[in-house]
């Protein structure tokens, strides 16, 4: 069951016990405390097993620190700004059932998402249900990884 902006600990612990480094500490920070995020936690016999963050703003590249080579941006968009799901509950669907989730409610909206193109089961999570690579990019971190901008016109 989704639960909306509640279990932020859950989110914190979640993102420590489980990031593979995808995402910064500094992100998962914004994603909780941002009033434009909405924080989606996956529930089930009180237990938080995954959670995903929604941003609803036109600048998730610019807020995101990404390029933007989006043309005529849509008025409503949604943004995955991440999705993360703890270790033990891995491979039973929960992922799927979040982006299942976001694609029920943001009907009408240009879904967007970026993955690091090395993240294998978040490419095919997100292909799986629709997303399409709209442009890639290589990011100039630590390890300069090359990223995907997908969208999903909902």
């Amino acid at each position: 069951m989704v639960i909306e902006n509640a279990y932020l600990e859950d989110i914190q612990r979640i993102w420590k016990e489980n990031n593979s480094g995808y995402i910064s500490y500094e992100s998962n920070q914004m994603a909780v405390k941002d009033e434009k995020m909405k924080q989606l936690v996956w529930r089930e016999n009180n237990t938080t097993m995954a959670y995903a963050i929604v941003y609803l703003g036109r600048d998730f590249c610019e807020k995101d620190g990404y390029p933007n080579r989006i043309e005529n941006m849509p008025e409503k968009v949604a943004y995955i700004w991440e999705i993360v799901t703890d270790k033990r509950y891995i491979g039973k669907g929960i992922a799927n059932k979040l982006i299942e989730h976001i694609i029920d409610e943001y009907k009408g909206f240009s879904i967007y998402s970026c993955i690091d193109l090395s993240n294998i089961p978040s490419l095919k999570l997100h292909k799986k249900n629709g997303f399409k690579i709209l442009y890639e990019f290589e990011e100039k971190d630590n390890n300069s990884s090359l990223h995907a901008m997908m969208v999903k016109t909902n």
